[in-house]
């Protein structure tokens, strides 16, 4: 463990949950004007807190964008495993082992914990990780992350970036549960990649429905 990583673990592990909903929201209602109306978006990672914080924290945030958020973790622990083990980190210091921790990781996860987003409007969008109208011309395929692809499951020949075909299956998992529990969920599915300029789009075409939940 470097300095850095030290630093990052003084008092203990890091809580991000606990740091964005007990420490950072208060900050920016005391300090910077924010009320108490809210509505929670991000995409890749950002998706996740998203859906996870509205779903754990009923009535905190009134509406839920995700733009290729793994919004389905317990779908694919073999991708969290693959990519956090290519970043030199240690993947069961997310929630465990995806086995014998099975209650931790549902704990956390959006498409368990869909029934406390009933009344919450969501908004689920995602590329199919193949080559899309927002990728320029060259677009060069995601580096290789060993692991990533689930044999049973492989990625279509022509994908670029496996890790937005993840976040697709995992979105479109969590959409087809939200619409069984008859949440007011919005979808919009693409061809494109994991990639910056999509998630542009996706929150301006999101943004009414964002403001329509915090104007209510």
């Amino acid at each position: 463990m470097d300095r850095a990583d030290r630093l990052l673990h003084i008092g203990g592990p890091p809580a991000v949950e606990t740091f964005h909903l007990d420490e950072v929201r208060p900050h920016l209602e005391r300090h910077h004007g924010a009320g108490t109306r809210r509505a929670a978006a991000g995409e890749s990672q950002g998706g996740f807190g998203a859906l996870s914080y509205s779903a754990r924290q009923p009535g905190m945030f009134r509406a839920a964008a995700s733009y290729s958020g793994f919004v389905h973790p317990s779908m694919h622990p073999h991708a969290i495993r693959a990519a956090m083990t290519y970043l030199g980190l240690d993947w069961k210091a997310v929630w465990g082992d995806p086995v014998a921790q099975r209650a931790n990781w549902r704990a956390h996860d959006p498409y368990y914990l869909a029934d406390r987003l009933r009344t919450t409007p969501v908004y689920l969008s995602s590329g199919d990780g193949t080559l899309g109208a927002l990728d320029p011309p060259g677009t060069e395929p995601d580096p290789e992350v060993p692991g990533l692809e689930d044999p049973a499951d492989p990625f279509p020949e022509d994908v670029i970036s496996p890790t937005e075909t993840i976040m697709a299956r995992e979105s479109r998992a969590l959409a087809t549960r939200l619409t069984s529990l008859g949440t007011s969920v919005t979808t919009h599915f693409y061809a494109g990649t994991h990639s910056p300029p999509y998630w542009v789009r996706e929150f301006r075409r999101s943004l009414p429905m964002l403001l329509r939940a915090l104007e209510a």
